[in-house]
């Protein structure tokens, strides 16, 4: 299954979900889709404790859409899951959406790096881009 074509932005909700919102807004799928199929298969957390990199990748790959892991990346072109330090946010063609609770924002990806001192880590995307 291919990657969403638009993004449509979900907010945080509860403290550590942001890999729920960033699945959801990455796979085209709703909140409480990907809540479902974490609260199964993410036993006994339910993903309350938040989500390592292999966990998102298998929530993916349960919902359909297989991802691989990129070092390299341009991140001005590139679109798919960025991990960093303690926290996911989705990469869209130079810009990030960091779903906190509450409300959703979207950033230049250098002035979000920069704000909060942070260094891009691994990029999660379809295997099928």
């Amino acid at each position: 299954m291919p990657v969403a074509i638009a993004t449509r932005l979900v907010p945080g909700r509860e403290p550590n979900d942001c890999a729920i919102c960033v699945l959801a807004m990455y796979l085209g799928k709703s909140y409480e889709d990907v809540l479902r199929m974490v609260a199964v298969r993410d036993r006994p957390y339910q993903g309350r404790m938040g989500l390592r990199l292999r966990e998102i990748e298998q929530m993916a790959r349960a919902l359909g859409t297989p991802l691989k892991r990129m070092r390299k990346y341009d991140l001005q072109t590139a679109h798919g899951i960025l991990s960093l330090p303690q926290h996911v946010v989705l990469l869209r063609n130079g810009s990030v959406v960091d779903p906190e609770p509450g409300g959703a924002t979207m950033w230049d990806v250098d002035d979000f790096l920069h704000a909060y001192s942070m260094r891009p880590g691994v990029l999660l995307v379809s295997r099928e881009e």
